[in-house]
């Protein structure tokens, strides 16, 4: 999964202390962002659009009063909300995180904005990819022998790349179902990478070492998005770290508990995608295979568009469905059934172009079909559609 650099929602941002750099203020017609101190002091309920992002200051929260009363009230408010919404915590080495709500990413607070931005945007987008996978399981259903790709089987895993100091304090503070696995060095790192799931990496050595294995970690499009914690041991590093594409950098002293949130936060993380990976990389074999059997159902596509319209619509979005034939197909003389080659050839450019979260199959009675979770891809879609069968004879 390719990182992402724009919401895929727009909504007023929750934030306590830091405000979202994304915001530009108040935009006419719709509410501002919410303070959420100020929202907390005065006991309010909220109320109003979904939105975009939950960010949390956990040093200025700590500075307002008793945190366990601000975070529980935070807790109902979230509960309210009619779908989740990415939860960040911001924080320092030896403060004490919430268990609730339920948080999305822990942040150094050393974060610049750009990296505090894209986390939020990758956040979304992660949410959208999960709720795909739950909309395409309760449609298409488990394929029978279906195994996947080996790094998207097992259970709860934690890679640990390099010779560093905090081993044994990483695997004391993890949870008894999570299995930690230790890599001497980058190479034997990707090896192990390669041959099972893992749910999050941690980055533990010498500075140079960590830099070059997150960077060739970053540039993988298997491991794009897979959760990254480096450990620094110079606090200048730490902006560098967070540059070459660390989701996390731990410097100082860490509490016990700051520790185990952080880690809990990143393995549950890494687990919701890697899951949701799995779901896409099947129901898309599966699709595949359904073009030569004549395609999927109507009805299965339109119980799919259903609760996919459903999910959207929670974010004040719509789904966009497009019909993948170039003008020609509308003559008289053409047959649907007579271009499963043409069509093959179709709904492989759909599926190089659009992203995997978007729906590429062909529709018995239909043909082929896209449906896009947003409307920028759809003129891209279309322009190298035609463009490629520009230059195929029907």
């Amino acid at each position: 999964m390719e990182k992402d650099s724009s919401l895929h929602w727009h909504g007023p941002a929750w934030y306590a202390g830091r405000r979202f750099p994304g915001s530009t203020g108040q935009i006419p017609g719709l509410p501002g962002d919410v303070d959420l101190l100020e929202a907390f002091a005065g006991d309010h309920t909220l109320s109003g659009p979904l939105p975009s992002c939950v960010l949390i200051d956990a040093t200025e929260v700590a500075g307002h009063g008793e945190p366990a009363e601000f975070y529980g009230w935070l807790d109902l408010q979230v509960a309210a909300l009619e779908t989740d919404v990415p939860i960040l915590v911001l924080c320092a080495a030896g403060e004490d995180l919430p268990e609730k709500p339920r948080i999305h990413a822990v942040i150094d607070r050393q974060v610049p904005d750009d990296i505090l931005f894209a986390s939020i945007c990758d956040l979304q987008r992660t949410l959208i990819r999960v709720e795909e996978a739950r909309v395409r399981r309760l449609t298409f259903g488990r394929i029978p022998g279906y195994t996947g790709a080996r790094r998207h089987r097992g259970g709860s895993g934690l890679l640990v790349i390099g010779l560093g100091t905090r081993f044994l304090e990483l695997t004391h503070a993890l949870k008894k179902n999570v299995e930690t696995v230790g890599a001497f060095d980058q190479v034997m790192g990707e090896t192990y990478l390669a041959r099972r799931a893992f749910d999050a990496v941690i980055l533990d050595g010498d500075y140079a070492d960590i830099y070059e294995t997150l960077r060739q970690l970053r540039i993988d499009p298997r491991y794009v998005s897979l959760p990254v914690l480096a450990i620094a041991s110079h606090k200048t590093d730490v902006l560098s770290l967070f540059k070459a594409g660390a989701s996390d950098v731990i410097f100082g002293n860490l509490t016990e508990t700051n520790l185990k949130m952080r880690l809990a936060t990143a393995i549950r993380s890494g687990k919701r995608r890697r899951l949701a990976d799995r779901v896409l990389a099947e129901s898309h074999h599966w699709l595949t295979r359904r073009l030569q059997a004549g395609g999927i159902s109507r009805e299965c596509y339109d119980a799919y568009l259903m609760r996919s319209r459903e999910a959207a619509k929670k974010r004040g979005l719509d789904i966009c469905e497009l019909v993948l034939l170039p003008h020609n197909f509308a003559e008289a003389d053409f047959r649907l059934d007579s271009a499963t080659d043409l069509f093959g050839t179709v709904l492989s450019v759909a599926d190089a172009t659009s992203r995997e979260e978007d729906l590429v199959c062909y529709v018995q009675d239909l043909g082929p079909m896209a449906v896009l979770k947003n409307e920028r891809g759809k003129t891209r879609l279309e322009e190298r559609i035609n463009a490629i069968l520009s230059h195929t004879q029907i």
